[in-house]
């Protein structure tokens, strides 16, 4: 397939251009492997037809911001030669599928530059037996996906750990990775010609659901009757158990504050806590 390549005017164009197609940056949620998307929330975005929401944070406006240099300074280290910025959006019209990128490397290669929390990168990329890194898997389909799109042959993944430290890991095209990501979103869009939507996760989609349904036509009433009962009595159940939990954790959360005091960060042996405010443990 040949894709359709155009240079997008502004944000405003390449937004337009990117919202009837799945992106690269949507294909893991395909699969219901995305760490921000999943297949309920881009199966809803898709069907109405508007951009997929992912909210940027500090770490990842500085990452953009920090892009042009990260890229030059591994390009020039590697002697990697002609590399440029891709401005350009490409799809694929028969399946709608689309991608942009971050910097081409000559005519076969693209380069995806990451801007990486040293400790996230310690969380979520996985460093082999042989000293060589994947990353997470929703940026590993997201490459795969921009070489489906462009027809290039490889891309390396270029991330900045901390901010002094680059790991670059080579990516060749994967056919059998590809031909699944091709015949997903040619499904995916099926799904939503024949108005199948799909069941959600009631854990992982609850955030969204809310945010679907979030408006309510004023003055207007409804019966509730068997069903909604049951999901209300269960509800005030669990709401009454979890309330000294609440309590509980908060306590505990006061407690940790106190003992790592000005730290950002607190590492021991089998968990993390950030003052941002986060505490994770080790299985």
């Amino acid at each position: 397939m040949i894709p359709t390549i155009i240079t997008p005017d502004n944000r405003e164009h390449w937004l337009t251009l990117r919202t009837p197609n799945v992106n690269s940056t949507d294909t893991a949620a395909l699969f219901n492997l995305h760490g921000y998307c999943t297949f309920y929330e881009l199966w809803h975005y898709k069907n109405k037809s508007i951009a997929v929401d992912f909210q940027g944070n500090e770490r990842t406006e500085w990452g953009l911001a920090l892009q042009d240099s990260i890229a030059a300074k591994v390009a020039n280290d590697k002697g990697w030669g002609s590399v440029r910025r891709m401005d350009e959006y490409m799809f694929l019209p028969e399946i709608k599928l689309g991608s942009s990128f971050d910097f081409a490397i000559g005519d076969d290669g693209i380069m995806e530059v990451k801007n990486v929390d040293k400790f996230i990168f310690l969380d979520e990329w996985t460093k082999k037996e042989d000293g060589t890194y994947e990353a997470p898997l929703h940026i590993e389909i997201q490459v795969q996906t921009q070489l489906a799109v462009s027809n290039r042959k490889f891309a390396f993944i270029v991330a900045l750990i901390g901010g002094n430290e680059a790991i670059i890991i080579r990516r060749d095209r994967d056919e059998s990775v590809i031909s699944a990501i091709l015949e997903k979103t040619k499904w995916f869009w099926q799904t939503i010609a024949d108005k199948k939507e799909p069941t959600p996760d009631f854990a992982k989609d609850a955030e969204f659901i809310a945010k679907l349904y979030g408006y309510a036509e004023p003055e207007k009433v409804m019966e509730g009757g068997d069903h909604i009962k049951a999901l209300a009595t269960e509800y005030k159940k669990v709401s009454e158990e979890i309330k000294p939990l609440e309590e509980k954790k908060d306590a505990l959360k006061a407690q940790m504050l106190i003992a790592i005091k000005d730290a950002e960060k607190c590492l021991g042996d089998g968990f993390t806590i950030s003052a941002a405010w986060s505490c994770s443990a080790a299985s």
